[in-house]
């Protein structure tokens, strides 16, 4: 399959972001945080919520709430790939796409989702070790049973995952109802 257009080398992605600012409907601060996303990775910078506050001067806060519009946008997806959290902005180029709720949202959504709020640059670091060691159907597993016992709390969450490690508890037992 061929690269998309807004993949090739001749085209300049942040060039085209500012030719189209008034299509796109996003204000000054989302536009800095899109075109500095873009020129990271680019330059195969590491994109953090700490980094992309002291670049900008904003705070961990502020940073949440703009990539939390960016993300409700479609601008703006968190994608983890080889253990790392990857900053992902080609939902600027492929059109103004309200995120559509299916059974393949990522495990980084469904904990946003249910969380009711984006989640912190540890929580996400901590859910990328997570992936490194359990089956990520086994993690949003552990989530709903968390969820079912009204703790939203990575701690708790952790402590599931523990100890389902320790009986040796596959994706597959939890779905034939062994816990």
């Amino acid at each position: 399959m061929a690269n998309a257009w807004y993949k090739e080398k001749f085209i300049d992605r942040r060039n085209w972001i500012l030719d189209h600012l008034n299509e796109l409907s996003i204000n000054s601060d989302e536009t800095l945080i899109l075109l500095l996303i873009d020129f990271m990775n680019e330059y195969q910078i590491g994109v953090s919520h700490q980094v992309l506050a002291a670049k900008l001067k904003k705070t961990d806060d502020e940073i949440d709430d703009l990539l939390s519009r960016l993300s409700a946008k479609g601008f703006l997806n968190l994608e983890l790939r080889d253990g790392k959290v990857m900053f992902e902005i080609d939902g600027v180029f492929e059109g103004n796409q309200e995120k559509a709720v299916s059974f393949d949202i990522s495990m980084f959504d469904q904990f946003e989702t249910e969380f009711g709020r984006p989640l912190s640059q540890m929580e996400m670091v901590r859910l990328a070790q997570w992936s490194e060691i359990y089956h990520q159907k086994l993690i949003v597993y552990a989530l709903r049973e968390a969820l079912t016992y009204d703790k939203k709390s990575f701690d708790y969450i952790e402590r599931i995952l523990i100890e389902w490690k320790k009986r040796d508890l596959t994706p597959e037992d939890y779905e034939e109802g062994k816990r």
